[in-house]
């Protein structure tokens, strides 16, 4: 299994685990990952909050064709607004958010992957290349750590 499986394994099957470069790093990798594949899909898909606290609700994850800017979509998974009327407007990549949200982030992603695979599944592109390395990325995630 690829190392930045491994880290993000860890940080998502157990709570407790701070933040550091490593995860850093895996998230990075993650997020170059998801945004080829995502690219290449072209499936839309809103998964898990990410929100702290009691604003738990207020951010999520989704893959689309973000506006980076005026006139600039770009294809990827980002933590966006879940507010509706936001229109999922993203706010960070994944290795960007502040440090207390990775965390909720890094224990999301099994989930987030999962949901997204099947939402490949239902666009009827899961015998793609990019399909099997979608689930190849999930069922990595979501193996005990």
């Amino acid at each position: 299994m690829e190392e930045f499986l491994v880290t993000l394994r860890r940080h998502a099957g157990v709570l407790g685990i701070k933040p550091d470069a490593g995860l850093d790093d895996a998230l990075v990798r993650l997020g170059g990952v998801l945004g080829r594949l995502a690219e290449t899909l072209a499936v839309e898909y809103v998964g898990p909050y990410v929100g702290l606290g009691s604003g738990r609700e207020a951010f999520c994850l989704a893959v689309r064709a973000h506006t980076e800017a005026p006139g600039v979509q770009v294809w990827g998974a980002r933590v966006c607004s879940a507010e509706p009327h936001s229109h999922l407007r993203a706010h960070w990549e994944l290795a960007r958010v502040a440090r207390l949200r990775k965390p909720v982030v890094a224990q999301a992603l099994p989930a987030f992957l999962a949901g997204y695979y099947q939402a490949v599944v239902k666009a009827g592109k899961a015998d793609t290349r990019p399909a099997r390395r979608l689930l190849e990325l999930s069922e990595a995630l979501s193996a005990p750590p």
